[in-house]
């Protein structure tokens, strides 16, 4: 009898494809790849690429849910312009603004996997969280909302409105919860503007490329006014590029005020200039009202009477510029501008006559009609049955969807972040803290502003910005007081 054992009788790796099922299944897979390859050769290597390296980042946030949590930032910055890359490149078109609740979902996961029971969810055991729980339940129950039309368009809704926000809040408090990471933040936060900035420049003077073109095309009518572009750099739209110019710019404006590092009060300067001209060329009106608001409250707080006074008389003088004079008026920038301050202007007058048609549906039911109902993704789901077509205005869309009780549901939970903080920063001392504070106080006041007149508070990059500012702010509480937060550590040991 023949010895088994002997290496001549082991079976390898190998001989798994002498049963025919195998040997099948392998030929049916390379000829699978073989033909597609032939019939889309870039889209293939970029396929096998992305899954490498897919697998390779997944491995690495596992291991480092820190890793995820900054991806979280910086994809919200850049989910558009790899979305229309792809769109022209290869034709097929990807909700790739879903990734950020993938990303969302893995840095989570990572987190409880690699700190398991000792991460310290005792961070989240603070007044913030509390809050934004109660505002996400509110939000929860919309989705048994009587008058709602459509449960796809609140699954959709529902990540702008709390999901994000709840993520954003668990995320920072558990993960990124030093100094230093708030520094990261603000660092990450302007250096994307600036980027976006040059972008900006670029389709201004340069003219747009061949991707940006075919991404425009069906938004023309929005962003070609009188033969001129409104300048949308990689974000969406034109709108939330202004907008976010805009609070990158107040933030960068009160940093470069205070900052004393050198490199740091440059790169602060520089951040200052480039994303106010950036919100400029955007054509958005609504934008301006981010510095206004911004910097209005800032000189209030500084506790600098120099600057107080000088950038008072600065704004005032700007102000009655573009109220009260016709200066520049040749230049296209300054005369999209000053329409923002005209109350007869045909676009304004429209807003005003859509609020009041939609006023006597939205005052009907105290609790809306249902997330999704209106906006956006109101008209993709419910169609030519959507009755809040027009709805024009964040807090008008948030009144249709979630009633005056949501809508005042949602202003007491800034009112009561930001007014805790402000409370704290009456007694608070000159700190290195302050400033920083203060810019992302004023950054949020900012934004809410502006998001009178368009919904911008729901869109990326700002969803995650002003989810991350607030975080900051209330961790802020603990950091004035000399204290720290535990730090999350990794059963895998890395940095």
């Amino acid at each position: 009898m023949f010895n088994n054992s002997h290496p001549l009788y082991k079976k390898t790796g190998a001989d798994i494809l002498s049963y025919p099922i195998y040997l099948s299944l392998l030929c049916f897979f390379i000829l699978a790849v073989a033909k597609s390859f032939i019939a889309n050769w870039l889209f293939t290597i970029a396929g096998v690429v992305g899954l490498s390296g897919g697998v390779f980042y997944i491995l690495k946030v596992l291991q480092n849910p820190r890793i995820g949590a900054w991806s979280v930032l910086i994809y919200s910055f850049t989910w558009s312009l790899i979305a229309r890359y792809v769109a022209a490149y290869t034709g097929i078109g990807f909700q790739f603004g879903l990734g950020i609740d993938g990303l969302l979902a893995l840095t989570i996961v990572a987190m409880i996997f690699s700190g398991g029971q000792y991460a310290p969810y005792q961070n989240l055991r603070n007044g913030l969280m509390i809050a934004t729980l109660l505002w996400f339940f509110f939000i929860f129950l919309q989705l048994f909302n009587p008058h709602a039309s459509s449960r796809i368009a609140w699954v959709f809704t529902i990540r702008s409105y709390a999901l994000y926000l709840l993520g954003c809040v668990i995320v920072c408090n558990v993960l990124l919860n030093e100094e230093k990471d708030l520094d990261r933040f603000l660092l990450i936060f302007v250096g994307f503007s600036i980027l976006g900035a040059l972008y900006g420049m670029r389709q201004l003077y340069l003219g747009l490329d061949y991707v940006d073109s075919i991404f425009i095309r069906p938004k023309l009518d929005r962003h070609m006014l009188f033969g001129k572009l409104r300048v949308f750099s990689f974000y969406e739209n034109a709108g939330q590029a202004g907008v976010t110019q805009g609070h990158a710019g107040v933030i960068a404006n009160i940093l470069f005020i205070h900052e004393k590092r050198r490199k740091h009060k440059l790169f602060y300067f520089v951040g200052m200039l480039l994303c106010y001209y950036g919100m400029a060329i955007s054509g958005t009106r609504g934008a301006l009202a981010v510095p206004a608001a911004g910097i209005a409250v800032y000189l209030v707080w500084c506790k600098m009477p120099i600057v107080t006074i000088t950038g008072t008389l600065l704004g005032g003088a700007m102000l009655f510029i573009l109220m009260f004079t016709n200066i520049g008026q040749s230049n296209y920038t300054i005369n999209r501008m000053r329409t923002a301050f005209n109350p007869d202007d045909p676009s304004f007058q429209y807003r005003l006559e859509a609020r009041a048609h939609y006023a006597e549906y939205m005052n009907k039911h105290a609790f809306g009609w249902g997330i999704g109902s209106a906006g956006y993704w109101g008209n993709r789901f419910n169609g030519d049955d959507n009755i809040m077509k027009g709805t024009d205005g964040g807090y008008v869309q948030l009144q249709a969807e979630i009633g005056y009780i949501g809508l005042y549901f949602y202003w007491v939970y800034f009112l009561f972040v930001l007014g805790s903080t402000f409370w704290m920063l009456l007694s608070l001392q000159d700190s290195i803290l302050y400033p920083k504070i203060l810019a992302l106080c004023c950054g949020v006041i900012g934004l809410l502003l502006a998001n009178y007149g368009n919904s911008v508070i729901y869109q990326l990059p700002s969803n995650i910005t002003i989810s991350m500012s607030l975080a900051y702010i209330w961790m802020s509480k603990i950091w004035v007081k000399g204290q720290s937060f535990p730090k999350f550590k990794s059963k895998f040991n890395t940095t």
